[in-house]
C-alpha cells in the first residue's frame, strides 16, 4: 500500500498560485486559506499522466474519448450508486461555468434562481451574471449539523424560481444530506415545476464515516474528481443530464463559449478514475484528523463555535459579537487569509481550508487564538 506524505510543506509561493500567490499580500508573509484547493503534492499517477503528454511533444486539440466516458460512468455507478447512459454525458472545463450556462438556459428574468444560503459565492452570485432575481431560503442548525429550513424552501419555492441551485455536499456547510431529506426536495421542487442543477463536487470528501453520499440525480448534476484529487487547477468536469431536450438546450449555451478538453484534462481525469483506493485511504484519515484537531481547539475558545462537517475540507466557523468587527479583517492583518462569512451570504462567520500540513494548520490557530484573545 502506497503511503502519501501529506505532512511535507511544498512551497506554492512564484507559481502564479491563485492561493499563494494574491496580489493583496504584497511583501506580507500571509498563510493563506482561503480558496478549495489542498497543499499536497498530487499521486504519482497524475505525474506519470502528465509526464506522458510531455514526453509527446505535441498539445493539439483534443476529443472526449470513449474511455473517459466508460470510466466516469462506472465511477458514478461505483461510488454513488447511480446507474447512468453514456450519452447523458456533456464533458465540460469546469462546474461553475457550467452552472452559469444551465442556469442561462433554464431561468430568465421573469422567474429566477433559487438557493439555500450561506451557500458558495457563485451559487448566490450567477443571477446577477445574467439579471435574474435571486431568491434564498435559509440553512439551520438542527441536531449539531446544518440543513434546510424545509417550511422556508416551500414558501421560497412558491416565489416561482424555475431553477434550484442545490450544493451536495454543501459548501460552506460540510452537509451531507440525508436520503430522506433528497426525497423532500425532489419533491418539493416537482411540485413547483422547479428544476434542481446539484453540484457534487465533494462528494469523495466525506469527513464523517458514518455517512454516505447521496446524489440526488436531477435534471443536471456536475461531477468532477479535482476536489479530492487536488487537480483543480486542470479543469474537467461532467454534466449528467438524463432527459436529451434539456441535454440539447445546455449544450447549445457552451457551444462556443466553453473550450475544449485539453488532453491533459482528459489524461488526469482518466487517471484518476482507474487510481487505486490508496490515495483517498490516505487522504481521508489525514483530513479527519485535522478536523478533528481544528474542531477541539476553536470550540475551546471564547465567542468561538464550529459544528462538526460531515463533508468538505473547508470548516465554517461562527465568531460572535465579541469580536467587535470586522473579525477576517483582523486575521489577515495578523497574517491568516480566509474567506468573510458574507460571501456565502452567511453573516459572522469565517471558512477555512484545513487541507493542508498539520504545522500549516497550527500556525493557523494560533493566529486565530491571539485574535480572539486580543479581541477580549
Amino acid at each position: 500500500m502506497k503511503n502519501y506524505d501529506f505532512d511535507r510543506v511544498v512551497d506554492r509561493k512564484n507559481t502564479f498560485s491563485f492561493k499563494w500567490d494574491n496580489v493583496s499580500y504584497g511583501d506580507r508573509d500571509v498563510l493563506p486559506m482561503p480558496v478549495a484547493d489542498m497543499d499536497f503534492p498530487v499521486a504519482s499517477e497524475i505525474l506519470e499522466a502528465l509526464e506522458k503528454i510531455t514526453d509527446h511533444q505535441i498539445l493539439g486539440y483534443s476529443i472526449v474519448p470513449d474511455e473517459l466516458r466508460v470510466e466516469g460512468q462506472k465511477k458514478i455507478a461505483r461510488d454513488y450508486g447511480w446507474e447512468t447512459e453514456l450519452d447523458w454525458q456533456v464533458w465540460i472545463p469546469g462546474i461553475v461555468p457550467g452552472i452559469t450556462a444551465a442556469c442561462a438556459a433554464f431561468s430568465s428574468p421573469n422567474d429566477g434562481i433559487l438557493t439555500a444560503v450561506p451557500v458558495y459565492h457563485p451559487f448566490h452570485l450567477v443571477a446577477g451574471w445574467l439579471g435574474h432575481p435571486l431568491h434564498t431560503f435559509p440553512m439551520i442548525e438542527e441536531s449539531g449539523r446544518w440543513t434546510f429550513d424545509f417550511v422556508a424552501f416551500e414558501e421560497a419555492l412558491k416565489q416561482g424560481p424555475k431553477v434550484f441551485l442545490f450544493c451536495n455536499p454543501h459548501n460552506p456547510g460540510g452537509t451531507v444530506f440525508t436520503s430522506d431529506e433528497i426525497k423532500q426536495i425532489k419533491s418539493l421542487c416537482q411540485q413547483y415545476d422547479c428544476m434542481i442543477i446539484s453540484d457534487e463536487i465533494h462528494a469523495d470528501l466525506i469527513i464523517d464515516s458514518k455517512v454516505k453520499h447521496q446524489t440526488i440525480q436531477s435534471e443536471i448534476s456536475f461531477f468532477a474528481t479535482s476536489k479530492a484529487y487536488n487537480t483543480a487547477g486542470l479543469g474537467g468536469a461532467v454534466a449528467i443530464i438524463p432527459d436529451p431536450a434539456i441535454r440539447l438546450e445546455f449544450q447549445k449555451k457552451t457551444f462556443g463559449y466553453f473550450p475544449m478538453l485539453s488532453r491533459h484534462s482528459i489524461e488526469v481525469m482518466l487517471a484518476t478514475y482507474r487510481m487505486p483506493s490508496t490515495w483517498m485511504d490516505n487522504l481521508l484519515p489525514y483530513l479527519r484528523d485535522n478536523h478533528a484537531y481544528l474542531l477541539t481547539r476553536m470550540n475551546q475558545l471564547p465567542g468561538i463555535k464550529m459544528l462538526p462537517l460531515e463533508a468538505t475540507y473547508l470548516a465554517w466557523i461562527e465568531f460572535d459579537a465579541t469580536m467587535h468587527g470586522d473579525f477576517q479583517k483582523r486575521l489577515f492583518e495578523a497574517g491568516l487569509h480566509v474567506l468573510r462569512g458574507d460571501q456565502f451570504l452567511g453573516g459572522n462567520f469565517i471558512r477555512l481550508n484545513f487541507a493542508c500540513p498539520r504545522v500549516s494548520l497550527d500556525k493557523a490557530i494560533e493566529i486565530i487564538e491571539k485574535v480572539v484573545h486580543e479581541a477580549r
